[in-house]
C-alpha cells in the first residue's frame, strides 16, 4: 500500500491532507452503553480531507474525479492493505473495523485515472 507508484502518465496530482473526524463503535455483541469490550465488537472511523486545488506544479486542478482511501493495520503490510473508491466526496466512514491500530491515507484521482501520491498517513487507534 505505501509503495512508490511508477509509470504514471499525465499531470501529477497533489495529495490531500487527511484528518480524523470520529471513531465510534458498532457493538452487536457488546454492552448497550459504554465502550465495547468484547473481542468481536466492530468500530467505525470517520475521516475527512481537504480537496486539492492545484496540481503538483501549481496549476489549477480542473480534472479531479475523486479519491481513493487506503488503510492498513499498523505496522502496514502490503497484503493487509485495503483500497476504497470514495468518489468525489471528502468525508468517508470506514465500518466494521476490529480493535487495533490502523494507518489511513488518501489519494486524489483525475478524470483519466492518474493518481496522486499518498497523503501523509494518519494513525488511528480503535477499540477499548
Amino acid at each position: 500500500m505505501w509503495h512508490d507508484r511508477n509509470n504514471r502518465i499525465g499531470r501529477a496530482l497533489v495529495a490531500c491532507a487527511i484528518a480524523l473526524v470520529s471513531v465510534s463503535s458498532c457493538t452487536p455483541d457488546g454492552p448497550e452503553s459504554g465502550p465495547p469490550t468484547h473481542p468481536t465488537d466492530r468500530y467505525s472511523v470517520t475521516l475527512e480531507w481537504t480537496a486539492p486545488t492545484t496540481d503538483s506544479v501549481g496549476r489549477p486542478l480542473e480534472d479531479l474525479a475523486g479519491y481513493r482511501l487506503y488503510y492498513t493495520p499498523d505496522p502496514p503490510t502490503e497484503a493487509d492493505g485495503v483500497m476504497i473508491e470514495v468518489g468525489a466526496g471528502t468525508l468517508y466512514q470506514v465500518t466494521g473495523l476490529e480493535a487495533g491500530d490502523y494507518l489511513f491515507a488518501v489519494t486524489a484521482v483525475d478524470e483519466i485515472g492518474n493518481e496522486s501520491e499518498f497523503s501523509d498517513p494518519l494513525a488511528v487507534e480503535v477499540g477499548p
